[in-house]
């Protein structure tokens, strides 16, 4: 943290990146940063890869928020948060962050790290809203409505509203800090968790395709390219379908397949805790937490079901 932070410090000019198809947390700890910088007196720009879900841009300053990248010699330094792998960020920004000079990195994901000149990855932390939040405290920084509004959003989020296994004691003093500087949890959690129509009758697609195995412990899911045409839905409207199958009584692990435009097959997978899905997700090059993983792989949908299928099915025979 001291290293980022002393990079921070020493940057006027910078670029905050996350990663695509972004959720709460990534677009929560992006704008908050932004935020927290802008009224030091920096200059701070945000690029997202996106889709931006709808949920997410009722925040503070969505509106500077860009899918456009400038000049490699337009900031001092770039901020990756919320991952840590290049590639993860885009296919353009990917390559632009390889020829990038002075980079650091603030994420709570799992995996191994060998980029950027600071990297603070801490996988004990919820969010990497929460990463931010310590930061800002440690640092003495002001905390606005905004910042705290936009942080406040990635720790809710990415803890299931406090209700998943990272929710700790730390947690929720970030979030009471973040409460007191500002962020209204009511008027947030309308925005964040209103009723979409088209996500309901997606998820009647997943629950169509539901398949229960060992002993009702594994579900699986899939939903292709005609099933969102048909509900007139987009990948951004899947961020929290994983999350429904790993709710349903019994099951321990559920995995959740997407057809890609490009044909690739995008895998979301959850776990109530007892099997690492972390593992198969950065065996296959993917990322994640122990409980919550994903992976994009080459192939065809029912192929890539069915190895994925085969290594949850064995991390469950492990627990047994």
């Amino acid at each position: 943290m001291k290293d980022v932070a002393a990079m921070i410090s020493r940057a006027s000019r910078l670029l905050l990146i996350s990663h695509v198809l972004p959720d709460g947390d990534a677009l929560g700890s992006s704008l908050g940063l932004m935020h927290l910088l802008t009224e030091q007196g920096k200059q701070v720009r945000v690029f997202s890869a996106g889709p931006i879900p709808e949920e997410y841009l009722f925040l503070p300053g969505m509106d500077h928020v860009s899918d456009e990248l400038s000049k490699a010699g337009d900031q001092d330094l770039v901020v990756m948060l919320d991952c840590h792998q290049p590639e993860r960020t885009g296919q353009v920004s990917g390559p632009f962050l390889a020829k990038q000079p002075s980079v650091a990195i603030i994420d709570h994901h799992q995996g191994e790290v060998d980029f950027g000149q600071a990297a603070w990855v801490d996988p004990s932390y919820a969010a990497t809203s929460e990463m931010v939040t310590i930061l800002a405290q440690e640092q003495g920084w002001n905390v606005s409505p905004q910042a705290a509004t936009c942080l406040f959003v990635g720790v809710q989020t990415d803890t299931g509203s406090f209700r998943y296994g990272n929710t700790t004691p730390r947690v929720f003093r970030v979030a009471a800090d973040l409460t007191q500087a500002g962020a209204e949890v009511w008027p947030i959690s309308q925005e964040v968790y209103a009723t979409r129509p088209k996500r309901l009758r997606l998820l009647g697609r997943i629950m169509e395709n539901l398949e229960l195995s060992q002993e009702g412990r594994l579900a699986l899911s899939q939903i292709t390219l005609a099933d969102l045409e048909k509900v007139g839905a987009g990948p951004a409207d899947l961020e929290q379908a994983v999350e429904t199958l790993r709710l349903i009584p019994g099951v321990e692990v559920s995995a959740l397949f997407r057809q890609t435009p490009k044909g690739a097959i995008k895998v979301s997978m959850r776990s109530r805790g007892k099997v690492d899905v972390s593992q198969v997700a950065i065996a296959l090059g993917g990322g994640g937490h122990k409980s919550a993983a994903g992976v994009t792989l080459e192939g065809n949908l029912q192929g890539v079901r069915r190895d994925i299928a085969t290594r949850l099915r064995q991390g469950l025979e492990a627990m047994s």
